[in-house]
């Protein structure tokens, strides 16, 4: 026969004051499992992320990691006295994710600060600003000019990068996604483009000069070109640095050198092998 539960006032407060501290320890390990934790650098090897996309970041003929991004994230880190680097290469659309989950420190990619971006993430100053382009087989077939133009014509498919600016670009001007082909990398795209698969690539226009040029005369930058436009002026977008936004630390110290480098001799000459000149450079200084 099972015993009445005590109703005496001190007995009652004993048992809700037990329930409370019990639940105040559930809710602490919850907080505190794995899963939970709030990524930081360690502070020992520094993991950048990068993806395949000339000339913001490649692997050259030897298998050094270069191009804007890297070569200007050397330069920075070095001057803070960070020279155990560890380079990850990732497909573009996976490199937020992974530096969310903390595969990554770090982003060093040509990766343009967006505001949808900047939710997850947090962004360096500038270091590069560009607008678009479009990489199309010798002759430009279909005469293609802008974004605009291509959204108007159901005769046009483009390829894309997957998780790119350019792919929010063409959904924004509403072209279906029976016209966007999504890649996974450049390499991919430009072998879109030489097969006829699709009739352009959609890129940055530092990129698709690059390309063009490594193509044998296969295929050419469209020109001219004007890329989206906001009150009549060509939108350009500002490249940076992605950091976990509890990275705090790291992220200032890297502004803190950036702000000073930045269109500097030093840092012009470094870039310009990668096509990009003072005209390329930040208009602002704003994160």
């Amino acid at each position: 026969m099972r015993r009445p539960v005590s109703t005496n006032p001190a007995t009652l407060a004993t048992l809700a004051a037990l329930a409370v501290a019990g639940l105040l320890v559930v809710l602490a390990l919850l907080f505190m499992a794995p899963g939970q934790e709030q990524k930081t650098w360690t502070g020992e090897t520094l993991r950048v992320g990068y993806a395949e996309e000339y000339p913001f970041a490649f692997r050259d003929a030897s298998g050094r990691v270069t191009g804007e991004g890297p070569e200007t994230a050397r330069a920075v880190l070095t001057q803070l006295g960070v020279t155990d680097i560890q380079w990850v290469l990732a497909e573009f659309s996976s490199l937020i994710p992974r530096l969310e989950e903390g595969d990554i420190d770090m982003i060093a990619a040509g990766m343009f600060a967006t505001p949808e971006r900047a939710k997850r993430i947090a962004f360096s100053l500038p270091t590069v600003r560009v607008g678009q382009g479009l990489l199309v087989r010798a002759g430009n077939p279909k005469g293609l000019s802008s974004y605009d133009e291509a959204a108007r014509r159901p005769d046009v498919v483009l390829a894309v990068l997957a998780g790119s600016v350019e792919e929010a670009y063409l959904g924004g001007l509403g072209i279906p996604e029976a016209q966007l082909f999504t890649v996974p990398d450049v390499a991919t795209g430009v072998a879109a483009v030489t097969a006829g698969r699709v009739d352009g690539l959609a890129l940055s226009s530092p990129t698709v000069n690059l390309l063009a040029r490594g193509t044998n005369g296969a295929c050419q930058a469209a020109a001219p070109f004007v890329g989206p436009l906001t009150d009549g002026r060509e939108d350009k977008g500002q490249a940076a640095f992605g950091f976990r936004k509890a990275d705090t630390a790291l992220r200032e110290c890297v502004n803190g050198v950036l702000a000073d480098f930045i269109g500097a001799p030093e840092h012009l000459e470094l870039v310009g092998p990668f096509g990009f000149t003072a005209r390329d450079m930040p208009g602002d200084t704003t994160p």
